[in-house]
């Protein structure tokens, strides 16, 4: 009795404090359960529907439009080991940084990450099928150091991490490099664009200017990320058309 109410508490005050960490993690493991039950196997899950109809294919976006799956592809896994592995990483990330900047700006830096990985892929991973939360969750990693190198932080924990997980995204096969660099260097430029931005603009400017600007700067940011999707798909069309 105790033990489960201590466990409730946690839980709780964990959707009370990260709502949007928690609320992410829940998404991604109701998806994976979905997936799951589709297929009727926990390690074969993505030969279910719902994973085939939003795993990230370029050829399936430059050809038919099928644009979603430059964001949904962020909430599917390829098995159970891949979802705990990111979900951790992501909690990790969330306790660290959600209420340090903010719960919105949390959350458009992760979307932000999502897309970009997902834009490297259109132009760095055209044939392969890719899926996962591994470019958000870099982005995360890339934001947060940014601030902290704003901040005049020590970024020596946060610098190890990132070498290891790049060193093992270039040393074992299957694994995403452009996912994982697209989503590194647009979190880190959400990063500016929604934290640094507005600290170092003048005071004068107020904290509704700051505010503001900041938006914009990340409204901007995600409309250059569309182009180069658009820019992606077009080039790949035009790819098709020529070797025919």
């Amino acid at each position: 009795m105790t033990t489960q109410t201590h466990s409730g508490g946690a839980v709780s005050r964990f959707f009370r404090r990260q709502p949007v960490t928690a609320w992410l993690i829940t998404a991604n493991l109701a998806v994976y359960a979905a997936t799951v039950a589709q297929s009727r196997s926990m390690l074969g899950n993505h030969t279910s529907a719902l994973f085939e109809a939003t795993a990230l294919y370029p050829p399936l976006v430059a050809a038919r439009d099928e644009w979603w799956r430059l964001m949904t592809s962020a909430f599917q896994h390829f098995g159970p080991m891949h979802l705990l592995l990111n979900m951790y990483m992501l909690w990790i990330l969330g306790l660290g940084i959600e209420r340090s900047i903010g719960h919105a700006r949390f959350f458009a830096l992760y979307l932000v990450s999502a897309f970009g990985g997902s834009v490297a892929v259109m132009f760095y991973g055209q044939n392969a099928l890719t899926a996962g939360a591994s470019g958000a969750i870099f982005g995360l990693m890339g934001a947060y150091a940014i601030v902290a190198m704003s901040m005049r932080l020590d970024v020596k924990g946060i610098g190890i991490l990132l070498v290891l997980n790049i060193g093992v995204s270039f040393l074992v096969p299957g694994i995403s490099l452009a996912a994982h660099l697209g989503g590194l260097v647009v979190g880190a430029l959400g990063a500016v664009v929604l934290v640094v931005l507005p600290r170092r603009l003048p005071g004068r400017v107020g904290r509704g200017g700051r505010e503001t600007v900041s938006w914009l700067a990340y409204l901007g940011l995600v409309a250059l990320v569309a182009v180069a999707a658009w820019y992606a798909a077009d080039t790949m069309q035009w790819g098709y058309v020529l070797r025919r």
